[in-house]
């Protein structure tokens, strides 16, 4: 007998509890330091920026752009497997509790995320006259919205075109602008409510009825739910080694020509195995490139020079920790326990390919807040980052790399 409230229950249980692990390295990690100075530097800036923001800024506009896409995006948490496309599709009717759980649990997430993005963007609301009630109701109203669209995308999964699926994407991304915008411009409530009624009648009249014309697509389920899991993995094989990830290799091979100016000779077994692994493996190269271009653009919008020194010092060191999981990338291949080389070269190699990325990294940083701010402050960037790149491409990778570990 399947009992859908107790498997789901074990599904979400044994899921959480192999996330757990891989939460633990990620928040012990300094990456998350990092993380959180730079959160502290921007919540200054914008306090500022609140404080001192032209009366003709575009807020409402602005608050409708952020609240559209995170209403019409998400999914629904099915926790489903591969394998259950053909022992639990015989049992469809009666994991009704199952599917149940999974939406609710998928609004409550999803909802999460709403009153973060609402709460981050509560300071400029509140300075367009959203105080009180009126702040309280708009977000009652926004996450009334968000469970709209959850359900939604429920009965949306039961369509087999990517283009119907498409098109119901873009109908519901025009009424969660249309509401967000008059939620945030303040405009009559009779306005909101009569789009909120027409929002209601379409999913009593139309996408609930979506369920007597199609059946339930598990093939979807299983695809949806797989590339949520990948998402994860992913983020976590950022800072410890994922079995469960496969590697990708891309061949990238426009990038040949940055391999040898990263220290990629033929002669330097390491050398060159570690410079290849950046430019063409998983996305060593993209999250280092990510890196450099947010934290130009930071540095360039900041006004403080002071701010920039630190920002840069906190990107300068993110990009280190992350760099640093390159050294376990092999770490699994026997083949590389082969090569006979003396001990210590592989710990060299590591080092001396982080310093060429790292030096790459603290001379854009400082060349902008030269040019930005002042050339006192463009050589202190250069002196605190520089001095933090040698540092940690000596020492501190390889100290973090005993904290990290596979987790079976």
């Amino acid at each position: 007998m399947i009992d859908g409230k107790s498997l789901w229950a074990d599904r979400c249980h044994n899921y959480w509890r192999e996330a757990q692990g891989y939460l633990k390295l990620i928040l012990n990690s300094g990456f998350v330091g990092s993380v959180f100075f730079l959160f502290l530097f921007l919540t200054v800036y914008y306090q500022q920026f609140i404080e001192t923001m032209p009366a003709d800024f575009p807020v409402a506009e602005l608050l409708t752009v952020l609240f559209a896409w995170r209403l019409t995006a998400g999914h629904i948490r099915t926790f489903v497997k591969p394998a259950d496309i053909v022992f639990l599709l015989p049992y469809e009717e009666r994991l009704r509790p199952y599917f149940a759980r999974s939406i609710a649990y998928s609004i409550a997430w999803q909802s999460s995320y709403i009153v973060l993005l609402f709460m981050a963007s509560g300071p400029m609301f509140t300075a367009r006259g959203g105080s009180g009630t009126v702040f309280w109701v708009t977000l009652v109203l926004l996450l009334a919205v968000k469970a709209w669209n959850m359900l939604a995308v429920w009965y949306e999964q039961r369509l087999t075109s990517r283009g119907e699926r498409a098109s119901h994407i873009v109908l519901r991304l025009l009424l969660n602008t249309a509401v967000a915008y008059l939620l945030f411009d303040q405009a009559p409530y009779w306005l909101t409510l009569a789009l909120l009624l027409l929002m209601a009648l379409l999913y009593v009249f139309y996408f609930r009825m979506l369920k007597t014309k199609h059946v339930l697509k598990w093939d979807r389920l299983i695809e949806i739910e797989s590339g949520m899991v990948l998402f994860f993995y992913r983020i976590a094989n950022a800072f410890t080694d994922v079995p469960q990830l496969r590697k990708k290799v891309r061949a990238r091979t426009y990038m040949q020509w940055a391999i040898p100016l990263l220290g990629g000779d033929k002669r330097a077994v390491y050398q060159y195995l570690y410079a290849r692994s950046f430019i063409r493996a998983n996305d060593y190269l993209g999250t280092y490139v990510r890196l450099l271009l947010v934290g130009s653009l930071i540095l360039y919008i900041l006004p403080s020079g002071w701010m920039q020194v630190g920002v840069a010092f906190l990107f300068t060191h993110m990009t280190m920790m992350q760099l640093s999981t390159l050294s376990f990338h092999h770490a699994t291949s026997t083949w590389v326990d082969l090569y006979p080389i003396r001990p210590g070269e592989q710990k060299t190699a590591m080092s001396q390919l982080v310093l060429r990325l790292l030096a790459v990294l603290v001379l854009v940083f400082a060349l902008i807040v030269l040019v930005s701010t002042s050339v006192i402050f463009g050589l202190l960037t250069l002196v605190a980052t520089g001095v933090l790149a040698f540092y940690g491409s000596q020492t501190l990778i390889h100290r973090k790399r005993g904290k990290y570990r596979r987790i079976r």
